[in-house]
């Protein structure tokens, strides 16, 4: 099967398209598109959950005092930020390498 040089598939949802329009992976816009928000969404929640747990952690061992009170509430949104931009990574890094972001159902009906 032989296509045009600037036609060529998705690897994700297996869809024909310029190759202009695809990422350095191949993939097209609404794929990366899709990735980004399940990305972000598995950012905030582990954020939420790791900022849960350092404020737990400080409440229960460190017993802060008001005194320090921004400087807490600051390593508390440091651990947001860096938490969740870690698992942004790595949920975009698995579904690259998994090569779907739809599943397994998009490329079953490519053959």
């Amino acid at each position: 099967m032989r296509f045009g040089a600037d036609e060529t598939h998705c690897r994700s949802c297996q869809q024909l398209y310029a190759a202009s329009d695809l990422d350095r992976y191949l993939w097209c816009p609404s794929c990366r598109r899709e990735v980004k928000r399940r990305g972000s969404r598995w950012g905030r929640l582990v954020g939420f959950v790791a900022s849960l747990g350092v404020a737990t952690y400080l409440i229960v061992r460190v017993h802060p005092s008001p005194r320090y009170l921004m400087i807490y509430l600051l390593m508390l949104l440091l651990t947001y930020i860096l938490t969740s931009r870690i698992a942004v990574s790595v949920t975009h890094g698995y579904y690259r390498a998994r090569g779907s972001v739809l599943g397994g159902a998009a490329t079953e009906g490519a053959e």
